[in-house]
């Protein structure tokens, strides 16, 4: 999803666009081996339109202890499992990594703005996610690790744990 340099750390409180509070910090990404621990098989467990998902990333945000998120704004998700996210986020042991447009990537801003029909709020529904998830850190004092990535997103995929949910 990001190009041969890896992904770049979202600044604090540098020349970026927009700051992001000091609860906000970034690491380096370490390899994800994924090892069933759970009753589900390995592999594809089911196939369905997104919308179908709803009550399962509840599910799944509240039986998990890690959260990866890669997707562009995903405002409507977040708005959907608002609740879900702060509870998670609540609970001890509990860590949130987001992937990100890079607001200042205008070769991928100009893409996206181009393939969605709501392209020209793009650019505020990503400022709008940036802000989200430094709020929540802020708000629970504890560190959100945010990606920015500079490559146009062919997929959306929300990690819980050993568990994904893959939009294509």
């Amino acid at each position: 999803p990001a190009d041969r340099r890896g992904p770049a750390p979202a600044a604090i409180g540098r020349s970026r666009r927009l700051e992001l509070p000091p609860p906000i910090e970034c690491a380096s990404i370490l390899p994800m081996t994924l090892t069933p621990s759970t009753p589900e098989p390995p592999g594809i467990v089911r196939i369905g339109s997104f919308a179908g998902f709803v009550p399962r990333f509840d599910e799944l945000i509240n039986s998990s202890s890690s959260m990866v998120l890669y997707f562009i704004h995903s405002r409507r998700w977040r708005e959907n499992h608002d609740a879900a996210i702060k509870a998670f986020l609540g609970r001890e042991g509990t860590s949130l990594e987001v992937f990100l447009p890079d607001l200042e990537n205008h070769e991928l801003m100009f893409s996206l703005e181009k393939h969605f029909d709501d392209g020209p709020l793009i650019p505020a529904m990503v400022e709008d996610a940036y802000r989200y998830f430094a709020r929540l850190a802020r708000d629970y004092q504890k560190p959100v690790q945010i990606w920015l990535f500079g490559r146009y997103p062919t997929y959306s995929f929300y990690k819980f744990d050993e568990r994904a949910v893959m939009a294509m």
